[in-house]
């Protein structure tokens, strides 16, 4: 692993759980809470720094993923490009877990299902353009330029 790798995958990861904060705990929380169903001892104190750790160690290990896929195989490292893969990836990703969990369990809509591969796929994208950038940063010195 690199520096670059490792700096490009926390500040993916600083702009995930950012991003889930503002839009899930704050923009969204009623509209979710409102398409969940609700089993008693499910959910955990949202408002505990485990929970708040843990949910970064998560988009870490995402923000890892993408930033290891974009500098070893896809040589991303420009904004645009960062952000349509990881538009694509989050999106895809969030897709099959939220048919899965449709399919499986009783425990959101399909409203919700949407709204949450809708939100990924913002997310994720924006978190890539980022990883991207950072893997692209160079780091360069300005010619000296002669005394006229």
């Amino acid at each position: 692993m690199t520096k670059r790798l490792i700096l490009a995958a926390l500040s993916g990861s600083i702009v995930q759980f950012l991003l889930g904060w503002l839009i899930y705990g704050l923009l969204l929380a009623n509209f979710m809470s409102t398409q969940m169903t609700h089993f008693e001892g499910l959910m955990k104190d949202m408002n505990t720094w485990t929970f708040m750790l843990l949910t970064f160690f998560s988009g870490l290990a995402m923000s890892f993923l993408i930033a290891f896929i974009f500098q070893r195989w896809a040589k991303f490292d420009r904004f645009v490009k960062g952000m349509t893969a990881g538009m694509i990836f989050g999106g895809l990703v969030t897709l099959s877990f939220d048919l899965y969990s449709l399919g499986a369990m009783n425990m959101m809509t399909v409203a919700a299902a949407v709204v949450d591969v809708i939100t990924s796929i913002i997310t994720t994208g924006i978190v890539g353009g980022v990883i991207a950038c950072v893997l692209g940063y160079k780091l360069e010195k300005k010619a000296e330029q002669p005394a006229a």
